[in-house]
């Protein structure tokens, strides 16, 4: 029986699960910040966005069961969060966002499903 947690105090004392060997990763330039980004699986595109202060690897319970379930997972870490950088400009959300636009253009995504943490949805 798989134990649930909704009170959240296996993350917090454990962190999230890893993150499985991704199909492809790498960066992509878009106004003054390089952009990771890295997909898993195959099928329709579910794009997942980590919430303020976050990072791609807060999604490893995610992950393996989207691809279990046929969907083509993707991950980006947020300008100046993970693995992404940025540059001296505040953050806007426009700026975010066109971010998020880059990485979906780059990979032809077209049509993809977003799945987000609560600052993230505030940001798009």
């Amino acid at each position: 029986m798989e134990v649930q947690d909704y009170e959240l105090r296996k993350f917090e004392a454990e962190g999230g699960a890893p993150l499985p060997v991704a199909d492809e990763h790498g960066y992509f330039e878009n106004q003054g910040a390089r952009i990771w980004y890295s997909t898993y699986g195959s099928g329709p595109a579910v794009m997942l966005l980590h919430g303020g202060l976050g990072h791609s690897g807060n999604w490893g319970y995610q992950v393996p069961a989207l691809v279990r379930s046929g969907y083509r997972a993707v991950l980006m870490d947020s300008r100046g969060h993970g693995r992404s950088t940025r540059d001296e400009r505040p953050y806007s959300y426009e700026l975010i966002a066109s971010d998020v636009l880059a990485v979906m253009n780059a990979l032809r995504l077209g049509q993809t499903t977003l799945v987000a943490g609560a600052t993230a949805l505030a940001r798009l």
